[in-house]
């Protein structure tokens, strides 16, 4: 098994804003019934650059720019669990977000799923549900980037 820490956010937050001119192959979806704060439904593609950090475009509820770092990476055969924080930065800084999320990503699948909470900005505490596939592409220097959705839902109790 290898483990593999993040050591500092600050770095995801200067790579994410230099990615300005990053362009990508993001879907566009509404939100769950086309409902304000209480549901948010978002698309990505995000890339490795360099590891541990993330960085990308979102698109659906939200059109911006993907930030992140991986935490943890545990990989045992073919599962690989993953700790992460995601970063949603909006044009709008009100819209703006981060979430925690781990899961674990399926290499015999090229698929991941994790689960979270949004930590601070736009709708703090409310729960996140991410599910990516693992994709070639053109704009990470290694050729793959990991596009899925981002599902951001305030329950009873946020």
């Amino acid at each position: 098994m290898t483990k593999l820490r993040f050591v500092g956010l600050i770095a995801v937050l200067v790579v994410a804003a230099s990615i300005a001119a990053a362009s990508a192959q993001t879907q566009t979806r509404n939100g769950k019934d086309g409902q304000g704060p209480a549901d948010l439904e978002l698309t990505y593609t995000k890339w490795i650059a360099p590891f541990p950090n993330m960085v990308g475009v979102v698109g659906g509820d939200i059109t911006g720019k993907f930030g992140g770092a991986i935490l943890e990476r545990t990989v045992n055969g073919s599962l690989i669990h993953l700790d992460a924080i995601y970063i949603v930065i909006a044009p709008d800084p009100a819209k703006s977000f981060t979430a925690r999320v781990e899961g674990t990503e399926d290499l015999s699948t090229l698929t991941a799923a994790l689960d979270g909470r949004v930590v601070d900005g736009f709708m703090k505490r409310a729960h996140v549900h991410v599910e990516f596939d693992v994709i070639t592409c053109t704009q990470a220097p290694s050729g793959t980037c990991f596009q899925g959705t981002i599902s951001v839902t305030r329950s009873s109790d946020d």
